[in-house]
C-alpha cells in the first residue's frame, strides 16, 4: 500500500473518531473542514492543525522532468514570514533552466514612489552564479506573469515584515523544467542562433556586441522572453570595428513589434483603449520607471540620443558612428507587471540592432560627434560628371540628432554660380504626446533658408515652424521612363549669390520626432558672355531679356548654361541672341559644336535658292506643316518649333539676313565669316522638353577679327532716292563690289516705299540657273526671302517694300544680298516711290510714273537713266535745260553734303565757261589789231565813263 493510501486511511480513522465525516478532517479543536484543505496552505483550522510541518512547501528544493507542469502554493501566512523556494533543473531529461509562472500574486503592499516601495514584504528571485540584484515585487496582480531562468537554479524568496487586514498572503505559481534546445525564443533557431553578446565578468546582465552586420545581434531584456528582475542595470556595447574600404558606419537599434517591446507600464497607460501606438520617452519617464537609454558613443558621457520607458514600439535610434551604448534600467521596487490583452503574458523587450553603411564622403551623417554641420561645394562648371559637384540630393542626417540639435547646411558655389534648391518630400511628426508645458514653447521643428551664408544680415528666404517648405513632390516620381514637369521657381528656393545655408533645428530630437527631407541642390552656372546687348539694338526679344549679349573681345564663347533656363529649371521656351561685332575689321566664326536636344526632330539641309543651310522639322514634328517646309525665321513665339541655331549678318542694329539655320546634331563644326563688322547668333527652342538642359541644347565656338575693306556698313547704306548698281564679282574688282556679300540697306524716306528692279530670273524651288550666283532680296523687319534672282539678261524681277502692298504701317526698307560663287556680274536699281492718294494714286504727282501707279522724286526725272519702268521720266521734254534743272534738283534731293558738292560742281563749270569766252574774245580782238600801234584808246575800257570821254575828245 502506497504512503498517500496510508496518509488517507489515517485521515479518515481521524475524522471518524472526531465525529467527523469520511470526507472531512477533524481539528484538534474538534472542529471539521473539508478533507482537501487539508495542506493547502490556508490553515482552516484555527489551531492550524491542518497545516503540520511537514505540509510547507517553503524551504525545500524541487526538481521535475523537462516538459512537465508542476504547482505550489502558499497561502494564510502570518508575519513575520519567511519562504525560500529552490527550483533546480538537473539537465538532460530533467531540463537545463527554469520557467515560473505567477497565476496569483499577493505579497504586501506596493508603495509606488516611495524609498522603500515594499514596506510590508515581498518577492525575490535570485539565480545560483548571478549577482544578486536585491530588487523586489510585492503588491497585488492578477493574470499570469512568466519568468524564465538564466541559469539552471532559481530561488524564490517570500518575506512578511506584517501584514494590514485584507492583506493575507496568496501566492499561486507553476514551475517547468526547460531544454535549452527548446528555448529558441531567446536563443533562436539551432541552425541560426541569435548573437546576445558576450557577458561581462562580474555583472548581471552587460553585455558587450562587436560585427553585428555579419550576424543577427539581439538586445534582450534579462531572462527574456519572462519578466526581467527589479533592481537591475544593463549596459549593452555595441561596436563596428570592421568597416569597407570608403564607408561610414552607423549602429541603428529599433523594434517594430509591440509583443517584443513590452517595458513596465504604469496602471493608467495599461488601462488606457488606444487605437494607436504609443511611445513613452524623456519627461514621461519618472523615477518609478523601467527606462531605456541610448548614447551615441561608447560612453555615458556621450549625448543621449533617446529615453524610453513604454509604449508599443520602438523607433530606430541610430548612432553617428560605428559606437553606441544602450542602458537599461529597471526600479527597485515593482508589482509584477501585466500586459494587456491579447499580449499576455508579459516577455519583456528584444531589440534588433542592424549596422548602416553610407559613403565615407556622404553627407548623410555628421562629421563630428557634437557639431552637425555640412558643407557642399561646388566643382567647375565643365566638370558635370563629378559626385555632387554641381548637382545631387541630400537627406536629412540618417542617424539619431539629441535634444535641441540644430544642423546646417551650407552651399558654396563658385564665383558666377547661383545655388538652386528645391524639396521632394519634408515630413517630420511627433511619437510622443506633446506635454501640455510645451504647448506654447518653440516650434518642434524649425526651418530656416538663407539667401547668403546664414550670418549677419543675410536675407532670409524662408523660415518654417512645425510646417513643411515649398515642395516639389512630383520630383520624387522621376525614374528612367518618366519625367514629370520640372520643379521651377515658386517650387524651390535661387539664391543671387554663390552661397545658400539652410538650419533645421529639432527641439525634442529625432528619436521621438523622426525629421526626413528630401532636397535637391543644383550650383547653377549664370555666367554670360559679353555684355549686355539692348533690345534697341538687336530688335529681337530675348527670352529671359538677360539672354541678349554683345561680344567685342575675340575668343571662345559658349551659349548659356543656366539650367533654370531649359526645361530642367522649367522654362517653356529659350531664345538667346549673341552679337558678335568687330567695328572696322571682318568677323571670322567657327562653330566648333551645337546640339539641340536628345533626340532632334529637325534636319539641317542647303537651301536650294539660296544655297544656305536652312532647317527642315521632321514630319511628326510639324505641327501640321508640310514636312519638307523650312521653319519660319519670322514665325510667331508660340509657334512650335524644334531648337535651332540661326546664323545672321547684322552690320546695323535691327537689320540683318540669314546666313543659315542648323538644327540637328550633326551640323558642327562649322566655319562662317561676315563680310561687315557684326554676326548675330540665335539660339531658339519654342517647347523645351521637361528633361533637356544646357547640355542637351548648345553651342559652343571662338571668332576673331579678319582685315576688311573699310566702312563696308556706310558705304552699304544707300541714301535715297535711289541709285543704280553695277555688281561683279570676284568682289574686289570694283568699289561697288569690294565689300563682298555684305548686305545693301534700300531705305525710303517717311511714309514712302521701296521699288527695287534686279535684271534676271526670279527663282522658284526646282528651277534652274546658269550660274550659282544669286542676288537675294529680303524683307528689312523680319528678314524673310522675298526673292532669289538668277542675275543676268534684259528681263528685270520687279519688288516692293512690304507696306506698299498692305497700304499699312511697317519699314519701308530692302535687303539685298549680292552672293556670287562664280565669275559674274549682276544689275540692279531702285528708288523710293509713294501714292498721291485718292482714286488715282498719280493725279496729284508733281513726277508721276504711271507704269507703277506711283509718285517718284524730282531728283530721278530726267536724269539720263529709266528709273520708271518703261522710260517715262526721260522721255519729252528733256533736253539740256530739263537735263540741268534736274542736276540742280539733285543736290536738295540729295541732303545737305550732297547739294554742298553739286553747287561746288556747278560753280567751277560755270566759272570754266565764263573764262573760255572772255579768252576766246581777247584772242579775237588781238588778232584785229596785229600790226598796229597800241594807242592809249586801245588801253581804255569803252564801259569806264572816264574811258569814253578821253575818247571823245
Amino acid at each position: 500500500m502506497s504512503a498517500l493510501a496510508l496518509l488517507l486511511l489515517a485521515l479518515g480513522a481521524r475524522g471518524a473518531a472526531g465525529g467527523c465525516g469520511v470526507a472531512q478532517f477533524a481539528c484538534r479543536s474538534g472542529a471539521c473542514v473539508r478533507l482537501d484543505a487539508y495542506c493547502d496552505g490556508a490553515a482552516q483550522c484555527g489551531d492550524g492543525s491542518d497545516e503540520p510541518p511537514h505540509c510547507s512547501p517553503c524551504n525545500r528544493t524541487y526538481y521535475g522532468r523537462a516538459g512537465v507542469a508542476y504547482a505550489l502554493a502558499l497561502r494564510g501566512a502570518r508575519a513575520p514570514f519567511l519562504c525560500h523556494l529552490t527550483f533546480t533543473a538537473g539537465g538532460g531529461a530533467h531540463g537545463e533552466l527554469v520557467q515560473l509562472a505567477f497565476d496569483e500574486f499577493r505579497v504586501g503592499r506596493y508603495a509606488a514612489g516611495a524609498l522603500d516601495g515594499c514596506p510590508d514584504g515581498f518577492l525575490q528571485l535570485a539565480e545560483l552564479g548571478r549577482p544578486f540584484t536585491g530588487g523586489s515585487w510585492c503588491g497585488a496582480a492578477d493574470g499570469a506573469a512568466l519568468y524564465y531562468s538564466e541559469t539552471a537554479t532559481v530561488t524564490a524568496t517570500v518575506k512578511l515584515f506584517g501584514a494590514r487586514a485584507g492583506e493575507a498572503l496568496a501566492l499561486r505559481l507553476r514551475y517547468r523544467f526547460l531544454a535549452r534546445r527548446d528555448a529558441v525564443v531567446r536563443f533562436g533557431p539551432p541552425g541560426a542562433p541569435l548573437e546576445r553578446g558576450a557577458v561581462a565578468p562580474g555583472t548581471y546582465c552587460t553585455r558587450t556586441y562587436e560585427e553585428c552586420h555579419r550576424k543577427a545581434c539581439r538586445l534582450q531584456s534579462p531572462n527574456y522572453p519572462g519578466m526581467y528582475p527589479r533592481n537591475v542595470s544593463c549596459y549593452w556595447s555595441l561596436r563596428q570595428k570592421a568597416v569597407p574600404t570608403c564607408k561610414h558606419a552607423m549602429i541603428s537599434v529599433r523594434q517594430p513589434l509591440a509583443h517584443k517591446m513590452q517595458i513596465k507600464r504604469s496602471i493608467a497607460m495599461a488601462s488606457l483603449n488606444k487605437t494607436g501606438r504609443a511611445v513613452r520617452a524623456w519627461r514621461d519617464c519618472t523615477g518609478e520607471r523601467d527606462r531605456l537609454i541610448f548614447y551615441d558613443g561608447a560612453s555615458t558621457d556621450d549625448p543621449v540620443l533617446g529615453e524610453f520607458c513604454g509604449g508599443d514600439w520602438l523607433p530606430a535610434v541610430t548612432s553617428r558612428g560605428p559606437d553606441m551604448l544602450v542602458a537599461f534600467h529597471s526600479s527597485p521596487y515593482s508589482a509584477p507587471p501585466r500586459a494587456a490583452a491579447p499580449l499576455a503574458p508579459l516577455r519583456g523587450f528584444e531589440l534588433d540592432v542592424a549596422v548602416v553603411f553610407a559613403d565615407s564622403d556622404s553627407l548623410d551623417y555628421a562629421r563630428e560627434a557634437r557639431r552637425c554641420e555640412f558643407h557642399v561645394k561646388a566643382s567647375s562648371s565643365e566638370d558635370e560628371a563629378a559626385p555632387r559637384g554641381r548637382r545631387g540630393r541630400l537627406r536629412a542626417p540618417q542617424h539619431t540628432l539629441p535634444p535641441d540639435t540644430t544642423c546646417s547646411w551650407t552651399f558654396h558655389g563658385r564665383p558666377g554660380d547661383l545655388v538652386w534648391i528645391y524639396f521632394s518630400s519634408f515630413t517630420h511628426y511627433p511619437l510622443a504626446e506633446p506635454r501640455r508645458d510645451a504647448a506654447a514653447a518653440a516650434c518642434a521643428v524649425e526651418l530656416r533658408i538663407w539667401d547668403g551664408g546664414g550670418a549677419g544680415e543675410a536675407p532670409l528666404l524662408g523660415r518654417y515652424c512645425d510646417a513643411a517648405p515649398a515642395l516639389c513632390a512630383r520630383a520624387a516620381l522621376a525614374n528612367a521612363t518618366r519625367a514629370p514637369r520640372p520643379c521651377a521657381p515658386p517650387d524651390g528656393y535661387v539664391s543671387a549669390a554663390p552661397l545658400l545655408a539652410l538650419a533645421a533645428t529639432s527641439r525634442p530630437g529625432t528619436a521621438t520626432h523622426p525629421l526626413a527631407f528630401s532636397l535637391h541642390y543644383e550650383f547653377v552656372d549664370a555666367r554670360l558672355e559679353g555684355a549686355p546687348l539692348p533690345i534697341a539694338e538687336s530688335r529681337v526679344r530675348a527670352e529671359p531679356p538677360e539672354c541678349a549679349r554683345r561680344l567685342t573681345e575675340p575668343g571662345a564663347f559658349a551659349s548659356p548654361r543656366n539650367a533654370l533656363w531649359f526645361g530642367r529649371g522649367g522654362a517653356r521656351r529659350l531664345r538667346c541672341v549673341y552679337r558678335v561685332q568687330a567695328p572696322g575689321a571682318r568677323v571670322e566664326l567657327r562653330l566648333l559644336a551645337a546640339a539641340f536636344g536628345r533626340a532632334p526632330r529637325c534636319s539641317t539641309r542647303v537651301d536650294a535658292l539660296t544655297g544656305r543651310p536652312e532647317c527642315v522639322p521632321d514630319a511628326d514634328a510639324a505641327d501640321g506643316a508640310a514636312a519638307d517646309a523650312p521653319l519660319a525665321l519670322d514665325a510667331a513665339d508660340d509657334a512650335p518649333r524644334a531648337p535651332h541655331l540661326r546664323l545672321w549678318e547684322a552690320p546695323w542694329p535691327g537689320h540683318r539676313v540669314p546666313l543659315g539655320c542648323i538644327c540637328d546634331n550633326a551640323s558642327a563644326p562649322l566655319a562662317l565669316a561676315a563680310s561687315g563688322g557684326a554676326l548675330e547668333l540665335e539660339l531658339a527652342a519654342a517647347a523645351l522638353a521637361a528633361g533637356e538642359d544646357h547640355r542637351h541644347v548648345h553651342f559652343r565656338g571662338e571668332w576673331q577679327r579678319a582685315p576688311g575693306p573699310p566702312r563696308c556698313a556706310a558705304r552699304r547704306r544707300l541714301a535715297p532716292p535711289g541709285q543704280r548698281l553695277e555688281l561683279r564679282f570676284p568682289y574686289g574688282a570694283d568699289a561697288a563690289s569690294e565689300c563682298g556679300e555684305a548686305p545693301f540697306l534700300l531705305r525710303a524716306r517717311g511714309n514712302r516705299s521701296v521699288f527695287l528692279r534686279v535684271w534676271g530670273e526670279r527663282l522658284a524651288a526646282g528651277d534652274a540657273c546658269a550660274t550659282p550666283n544669286r542676288v537675294l532680296v529680303y524683307e528689312a523687319g523680319g528678314a524673310r526671302l522675298l526673292a532669289a534672282v538668277c542675275p543676268g539678261g534684259a528681263r528685270a524681277v520687279r519688288l516692293f517694300s512690304a507696306e506698299w502692298g498692305a497700304r499699312a504701317g511697317g519699314e519701308a526698307a530692302l535687303l539685298v544680298v549680292w552672293a556670287a560663287r562664280e565669275a559674274g556680274a549682276a544689275r540692279l536699281a531702285w528708288m523710293e516711290v509713294w501714292r498721291a492718294g485718292g482714286d488715282n494714286a498719280t493725279a496729284g504727282c508733281a513726277h508721276a510714273c504711271a507704269a507703277l501707279g506711283a509718285c517718284m522724286a524730282g531728283a530721278l526725272w530726267c536724269d539720263g537713266w529709266a528709273d520708271c519702268p518703261g522710260g517715262a521720266d526721260e522721255a519729252g521734254a528733256c533736253g539740256a535745260g530739263a537735263r540741268l534743272l534736274a542736276a540742280l534738283g539733285a543736290p536738295a534731293a540729295a541732303g545737305a553734303a550732297g547739294a554742298a558738292g553739286a553747287l561746288l560742281a556747278l560753280a567751277l563749270l560755270l566759272a570754266l565757261a565764263l573764262r573760255r569766252r572772255r579768252a576766246r574774245r581777247d584772242a579775237r580782238l588781238l588778232g584785229a589789231l596785229a600790226g598796229r600801234r597800241l594807242t592809249e584808246e586801245l588801253l581804255c575800257d569803252a564801259s569806264r565813263a572816264s574811258c569814253a570821254s578821253s575818247v571823245a575828245s
